[in-house]
């Protein structure tokens, strides 16, 4: 019992001193194919919004989209919203709600428009119940002023929504013709998680193997 038991211990410590794990991917489209003429503007009447689905409680660690720029837009920002989703005529858009707190986003933050491609924001740490859930691009006015989002992704998200003026957001049935890029990634486990489950098995095996041996 004692070999085993050790033998467990030494594997959880170097799992918890030398293990590297990668980000586990909730969504990505990949890289859009299209480039700005065709794509979808963003302005202070014109959102566009993704979806993506979780089937257990996740922990946010990432999201960026894939943006261009029709205008001097270096430096300014534009808003990156995490909203949970509601039916509209059955099927599945934003729960904005202007009439709530936060319009009815769960997180919202800042993006700085760079010289386009991938941007985003890191280290969220937004931890979300199992559900469905959509990211939202969307500006006032205030910042960016030519932002788009190129379409032509490879891997389609479920759903896809749009925002137009109005009480809130309207499904797009177009998802392969207007679907942009956009990357949603989970939280990289701590290596010290797996070494404690790898503790507890091996405690259960060492309980088995006593009983075996009594039997």
């Amino acid at each position: 019992m004692n070999k085993i038991f050790n033998g467990t211990l030494l594997a959880a410590a170097l799992l918890a001193t030398t293990t590297s794990f990668a980000a586990p991917s909730v969504l990505d489209t990949g890289t859009p194919s299209g480039g700005i003429v065709g794509a979808l503007s963003i302005d202070a009447v014109d959102w566009a919004a993704e979806s993506f689905t979780l089937s257990a409680t996740t922990t946010i660690d990432s999201i960026k989209a894939f943006v261009q720029s029709t205008a001097a837009d270096t430096g300014l920002g534009f808003t990156v919203a995490l909203y949970s989703s509601t039916s509209v005529n059955g099927a599945l858009v934003p729960n904005l709600d202007w009439f709530a707190e936060n319009q009815g986003q769960l997180h919202q933050f800042t993006a700085t428009f760079a010289d386009g491609g991938w941007t985003g924001q890191s280290g969220l740490n937004w931890t979300l119940p199992a559900g469905t859930y959509f990211v939202a691009i969307e500006t006032d006015g205030n910042g960016v002023q030519g932002l788009v989002l190129p379409t032509g992704v490879s891997n389609l998200p479920s759903a896809l929504a749009y925002y137009s003026g109005g009480r809130g957001y309207d499904t797009d049935p177009a998802i392969a013709a207007d679907a942009f890029g956009l990357q949603v990634t989970a939280a990289v486990p701590e290596p010290a998680s797996y070494a404690m489950l790898l503790l507890g098995l091996g405690a259960v095996a060492c309980v088995s193997a006593r009983r075996s041996r009594r039997g």
